[in-house]
């Protein structure tokens, strides 16, 4: 009988931290909420890119029909960029520059 008492004394002790628990994980994700939202948002850019890329592709094109030379001046930087990433990425896996 005692053995009992003492688990539903055990149990009313972890269901109670439990609840604690909960409302400190609700308090966290508030504070976690916009950068959430700024995820969502983004990831509903990226679908409804998928989904339309003639839009961005049109934008491209008359981007370099306006201002071609600023458009080749940051491709070729964005080329640049590229590289460099490559670079870094094989040199932090180990493999040769």
């Amino acid at each position: 009988m005692r053995q009992r008492q003492a688990l539903w004394m055990r149990r009313a002790e972890l269901v109670q931290r439990s609840g604690l628990l909960r409302e400190r994980l609700v308090a966290h994700g508030r504070a976690l909420q916009p950068l959430f939202q700024v995820a969502d948002q983004a990831r509903h850019t990226a679908h409804w890119m998928r989904a339309h890329p003639w839009v961005p592709l049109g934008v491209v094109g008359l981007l370099v029909w306006r201002r071609p030379r600023r458009w080749w001046r940051w491709a070729w930087k964005g080329w640049a960029a590229w590289r460099l990433y490559v670079r870094v990425r094989r040199a932090w896996q180990g493999g040769r520059v």
